[in-house]
């Protein structure tokens, strides 16, 4: 793990600053300590504000001479001799478009990695898109530690020559991986190629050509927990950082906007917050090799919280000028976020796949599980920096408005989920999963606004109409305790294995009084998959046979009741009132029916099985 230097290094570097502060107060010569340093650091120096070109090195026309493939070794004297190798290449960026450049290669650890044309420890890459002399990216690994796999890792972005941002990575798990790259830039089809397994931190920082520092900007930080020491992440964190007094109405994805984090600086800048957390949990631990970054559970926080906490500056004496990069601390972050002031919040929960998708990678490019963790969408509810894509279908979303400090969760026993302490309404849009196509849409809402869900709304497609609307009084509430060891056992231990149970119960005494017929795909899907998802089919498969079963006596019902003769009942025999299909048989299944939906509705299944014996006796009169 990289930490920050104490003692020396940091006198060093704080008198390196002031050196740098006053150069940019009083001439264009430096950006940052470039007038110090060692060798190799003083090769890359800027100029203000933020100028790095090759056109200006001695070997520049012997560079732009090469042919593509060719290279040479940098005529240099001393400790830099032979340490320094500039060749042609042809490769593609990120965005697939193939690019000619000049790459210059110096090696800062006197390894000899030069004569394999560099390595991914302490060598640096300066890249020439185009071969024009003008810098376009920079690429400098570090190895803090000597053992020959980089610790840090800087991917500098520059726009006509000047330093404009960086990607910067902190391998904290020690396995040597950060990055992956393209062209020398962020790169790969995706960050699944890099590394948001285990312990690790990206972020990003914007370079301030007037003070020639860095400042916090973007994702800063994305970062990543492993809980249970097992490699992978259980926990992973984005935060983004935009001027603090940003128009969301104007850029409500500044953090996401290259134009903004590439762009040229502006005053605003000087003022940069904490304006939206990602924050997202594998609720059921079932992260792994063959499960990776399996996160169901995550919160969006949306404020206005100044950039300005304890341990922020990091300062590594090996990285090139400017050597202190801004970000919050790994073992901080998670304090820091469960804290977040924050003025509105969405809840986000992964119920089961999106066949609509596909933004997994690899061997899980269908299970739709994304590095960045579980978060909102731009649907419904415009939360600022929200970022995208997200999944659309099957994944539960809780808004709540009220100004909340600390995150808030409670257990609902009407539905047997956890929920946002606060949240005033929900949805659920279902279907797409297992092969099933379009089914319907849940929606919850707090109506008396004690900050518990009170009322679901259940709509099959095609009708504008919901075909059940259950409110109750009593919305069974108990608090969740949130940390990580009781919201990891809370749901394992308890709420999905009772959920499932009470679901095989209320579908077994369904069966006896209706048979319903699902179709096969959502019967394997209540059987297959992980416990979340059969859990969430088996949830699908009984609200589907409870309507069909509903809609079914309540349609003979009807009919019989409509069918009736005036004063029926004076045509039935004695002792046949209740076995014969008349209004008073029909009517006791309506009342049967009721009261089975009022007890389903409030999630009291013992009840709702009682209800199904009562309806079981009735139903033989309407003859079904």
């Amino acid at each position: 793990m990289v930490r920050n230097r104490i003692g020396w290094f940091v006198l060093a570097g704080g008198l390196l600053w002031m050196v740098a502060g006053c150069a940019a107060t009083s001439s264009p010569r430096s950006a940052g300590e470039s007038t110090g340093g060692p060798w190799w650091m003083r090769q890359t120096a800027m100029n203000l504000p933020g100028s790095l070109r090759l056109d200006d090195k001695p070997w520049w026309p012997k560079a732009k001479a090469l042919a593509v493939g060719e290279s040479f070794i940098v005529d240099a004297q001393g400790p830099a001799a032979g340490r320094m190798l500039v060749r042609r290449e042809r490769f593609a960026v990120r965005s697939g478009k193939e690019v000619e450049g000049i790459v210059w290669v110096i090696d800062d650890d006197a390894d000899g990695s030069i004569a394999d044309g560099g390595d991914t420890d302490s060598d640096c890459y300066v890249v020439d898109y185009g071969g024009d002399g003008v810098v376009d990216r920079m690429v400098d690994w570090i190895d803090d530690d000597g053992d020959h796999e980089p610790d840090e890792m800087d991917i500098r972005y520059y726009t006509d020559g000047e330093l404009r941002s960086v990607w910067c990575g902190l391998d904290l798990d020690d396995d040597g991986h950060m990055w992956s790259l393209t062209g020398y830039e962020y790169g790969g089809p995706s960050f699944f190629e890099a590394d948001p397994y285990g312990d690790g931190m990206i972020y990003m920082n914007k370079f301030n050509p007037r003070l020639g520092r860095w400042t916090t900007v973007s994702e800063c930080p994305f970062s990543f927990y492993d809980t249970d020491g097992d490699g992978q992440s259980e926990v992973v964190i984005r935060v983004s950082a935009v001027p603090i007094a940003y128009d969301t109405g104007i850029d409500p994805d500044y953090a996401n906007d290259a134009g903004r984090y590439r762009g040229s600086w502006s005053a605003d800048m000087e003022h940069m917050g904490v304006v939206n957390v990602r924050y997202s949990y594998d609720i059921d631990n079932l992260s792994s090799d063959a499960m990776p970054l399996h996160y169901d559970m995550g919160f969006n926080l949306v404020g206005a919280e100044p950039y300005a906490f304890s341990g922020m500056d990091h300062f590594n004496p090996r990285r090139r000028p400017p050597q202190v990069t801004r970000v919050i601390p790994h073992d901080k972050l998670r304090k820091i976020c469960d804290r977040y002031p924050a003025t509105e919040t969405g809840f986000t929960w992964h119920e089961h796949h999106d066949d609509t998708i596909a933004i997994g990678y690899g061997d899980h490019v269908a299970d739709d599980y994304r590095w960045e963790g579980v978060f909102w969408t731009w649907e419904r509810r415009k939360m600022g920096n929200t970022g995208g894509p997200g999944q659309k279908w099957n994944v539960r979303r809780e808004w709540c408005r009220r100004k909340q400090d600390r995150r808030k969760l409670y257990y609902s026993g009407v539905d047997r989920r956890i929920h946002l302490v606060g949240a005033e309404e929900g949805w659920i849009q279902v279907g797409h999963f297992a092969g099933l196509g379009e089914l319907g849409e849940i929606r919850m809402y707090d109506s008396d606004g004690n900050g518990y869900f009170d009322r679901w709304e259940v709509y099959e497609t095609g009708n504008p109409v919901p075909v059940r609307v259950s409110t109750v009084t009593d919305e069974r509430v108990k608090p969740v305790v949130y940390d990580d060891a009781s919201l990891y056992a809370l749901y394992n231990n308890d709420v999905l294995p009772l959920a499932m149970a009470a679901n095989r119960k209320l579908l077994a005494a369904m069966s006896k009084v209706y048979d319903f017929d699902p179709g096969d795909d959502l019967r394997v899907a209540a059987q297959a998959g992980t416990p979340t998802e059969q859990r969430y089919a088996q949830d699908i498969l009984r609200e589907g046979h409870y309507q069909a079963l509903r809609k079914h006596f309540n349609g003979r019902a009807q009919q019989v009741i409509a069918d009736a003769k005036m004063d029926d009942l004076r045509q039935v025999k004695k002792g046949e009132f209740d076995s014969t299909a008349n209004s008073h048989s029909a009517w006791r299944v309506i009342r049967a029916l009721q009261q089975l939906d009022v007890a389903y509705g409030q999630g009291d299944y013992d009840r709702a099985c009682e209800s199904l014996e009562t309806l079981a006796e009735y139903r033989r009169a309407l003859n079904p």
